[in-house]
């Protein structure tokens, strides 16, 4: 009875999806190592004007990276799109944090104002809303940062936070 008992557990373990097990952290770093210098910058410019040539070019540029690692990795055609949103994603946000802090603006505000980031309810992306703006706004006031004195390009910037981070996210629920 022993034996029959192990190999019920073992069958149960077997059983469990290899989707449902997280991808360990090195996994999702493949593409944002592979990548050259600057293509955070310009994922981050593709964010703030999507639909532009350069943009595309881009989208194009990481896809191919994102590809390559996605066949290291074994991971089946979702996988590989969600494994580019999230990439796309990553290094939007790693790119917009620093425009963000050059402004005066802490992302960490934006993402406890939306309750975004690791455990948080992390919005989809096409979930997006022109109250999150107003929230974000009411954070900042909170925070002593009139948001008046706010620039166009900050509000800009905010906004690709939002969205970048939702994609982030959407990636990554995608992947596990």
């Amino acid at each position: 009875m022993r034996g029959g008992w192990v190999l019920a557990v073992v069958a149960a373990g077997l059983a469990v999806p290899a989707a449902a097990l997280a991808r360990p952290p090195e996994t999702l770093a493949c593409a944002i190592k592979a990548a050259p210098e600057g293509l955070d910058q310009k994922v981050a410019d593709a964010i703030l004007t999507p639909g532009t040539p350069a943009a595309n070019a881009t989208q194009a540029d990481l896809r191919a990276i994102t590809d390559a690692c996605a066949a290291d990795q074994l991971l089946n055609d979702k996988q590989r799109d969600a494994y580019f949103s999230y990439t796309w994603g990553r290094m939007g946000r790693d790119a917009l944090d620093g425009r963000l802090a050059a402004l005066g603006i802490a992302s960490a505000l934006i993402d406890r104002a939306l309750d975004i980031g690791p455990g948080n309810t992390n919005n989809p992306a096409d979930k997006v809303t022109p109250g999150d703006l107003r929230i974000v706004s009411e954070a900042l006031d909170k925070a002593g940062k009139p948001p008046a004195s706010v620039t166009s390009q900050g509000w800009q910037l905010i906004t690709g936070w939002i969205v970048a981070t939702a994609l982030m996210f959407d990636g990554q629920r995608d992947l596990d």
